[in-house]
């Protein structure tokens, strides 16, 4: 009970969250491939109401849940159509339907990541060196125990696979596309304008800093 009135003094509302407590406790020793960033990282919460509030976060790719740690305890967020933007170090996410994307550029071009990926089963060494996956087509696409307790720690044998997804919003119309050829299909009047920078550029849609430039040169030529 003490617990929980600290998280509702912290948050003031208490519909906000669903408090989920983790079997397991996270440090800068322990790596989370599971989630966006290696350390839980502090973090503030701007809500539509106005009010803001700080916590230590972290966004689990696996199951597209923003986490945060309150003394030790991991908790999902829960009614994110109640906040505006949550602000993890020099990053910021905003609330799409039931998971959050991470804004990478704001203007007449915005772009967005959606950080998601899966458990997949890493196999076991055979005796010519090979490596053999006893249920090829299995994955993990959320670890949980009961009654929706969530842990930090990977399970034995799987590998975190990302399946991130890249979003560009034009005229309030959100396009998604995983590729360089998806993205210039949606600017089909700047496309050899858009190849040209991305080639002089040595541009990689997949790495952060380069999808940054992409984007300001984009509302540069697309004003």
């Amino acid at each position: 009970m003490r617990m929980k009135k600290i998280i509702v003094g912290l948050f003031s509302i208490v519909l906000l969250f669903y408090c989920h407590s983790a079997s397991a406790q996270t440090g800068n020793a322990i790596p989370l491939p599971q989630f966006v960033f290696p350390s839980f990282t502090k973090g503030a919460v701007k809500m539509k109401s106005g009010d803001n509030y700080s916590a230590l976060f972290n966004y689990n790719t696996v199951d597209e849940e923003m986490i945060f740690n309150n003394k030790g305890q991991y908790m999902a967020l829960e009614n994110i159509n109640s906040v505006d933007t949550i602000f993890i170090g020099a990053s910021k996410f905003v609330p799409v339907q039931k998971v959050f994307y991470e804004v990478i550029t704001k203007g007449t071009v915005s772009l967005y990541i959606q950080h998601k990926s899966k458990y997949t089963d890493q196999g076991t060494p055979t005796a010519y060196g090979m490596t053999s996956k006893t249920n090829s087509s299995e994955s993990f696409n959320s670890i949980k125990g009961g009654n929706q307790i969530r842990t930090l720690d990977l399970p034995d044998n799987v590998v975190v696979t990302s399946e991130k997804v890249y979003w560009a919003k034009v005229n309030d119309d959100m396009k998604k596309f995983t590729s360089e050829r998806q993205f210039l299909k949606i600017f089909p009047a700047k496309e050899n304008e858009l190849k040209d920078y991305i080639k002089k550029n040595s541009i990689d849609i997949e790495k952060r800093e380069d999808l940054l430039k992409l984007g300001h040169y984009c509302n540069e030529i697309l004003k």
